[in-house]
């Protein structure tokens, strides 16, 4: 594995040896709860849900975005964060039944939710359960970013409908074009000193004051493109 940025073999063994503990103390009998983050500087009181970045992440991270990976920098340096992330990704496999209901509970009491500020799609039938949510929820409007054009397009093919509660982007980056036949909203990344493209939207930093005020990524429509500044 190439050893740049955060996507090295010290940082996957870190992620993965975490994910190997919270399963060890789950079998001998810790019961775990999925974390739900309530607000932080960049989401402001956006309700949120992650899992461990690259473990869930598409093969495409490596070489394009993870070696800036921001989620990745945080989780490798703070184990609070890394041990919140595993726990989450290990409910994801293991108990499913569990890690849904809980996610559902989260999202019914809020009016906007973001699927993943780290991790992404894990396979198409979290994406199924992701849109099940939504359609239960349609006072919620949920935010998500993905990588994982694959999952998302062949469940679009197969006759899934994204609910209009359900803001979907295709996240892109500088090398990383957006495999897109569906034509949803895309992201890419402002590199630094560069200007945006003339076409592009810049995001403005706070995802609560965009929900709020209906702007920004919760509007996206087909076609367009939201920016960020490289962080």
């Amino acid at each position: 594995m190439e050893n740049k940025g955060y996507y090295n073999e010290n940082t996957i063994r870190k992620f993965t040896d975490e994910m190997q503990a919270v399963k060890m103390e789950m079998r001998s009998g810790k019961e775990f709860h999925v974390s739900i983050s309530k607000a932080n500087s960049k989401m402001g009181a956006v309700a949120s849900v992650s899992l461990l970045p690259f473990i869930t992440c598409p093969a495409a991270c490596k070489g394009t975005c993870g070696a800036a990976c921001y989620a990745a920098k945080l989780a490798n340096l703070r184990p609070n964060v890394r041990r919140s992330y595993a726990v989450n990704t290990i409910l994801a496999i293991y108990k499913p039944a569990q890690y849904w209901a809980e996610v559902e509970q989260a999202v019914k009491a809020v009016r906007f939710f973001r699927f993943h500020v780290s991790g992404d799609i894990m396979n198409k039938a979290y994406f199924r359960h992701m849109v099940d949510i939504a359609n239960n929820n349609p006072h919620t409007e949920i935010l998500c970013f993905t990588k994982q054009y694959d999952f998302v397009n062949s469940m679009i093919a197969s006759g899934l409908t994204v609910p209009a509660n359900m803001h979907l982007l295709f996240s892109g980056w500088t090398n990383l074009k957006p495999v897109n036949p569906y034509n949803f909203p895309e992201t890419n990344i402002i590199e630094r000193g560069a200007e945006p493209a003339p076409n592009w939207k810049v995001c403005g930093g706070n995802c609560f004051s965009c929900a709020i005020n209906g702007a920004g990524c919760w509007t996206a429509c087909k076609g367009e493109t939201i920016a960020f500044h490289k962080h």
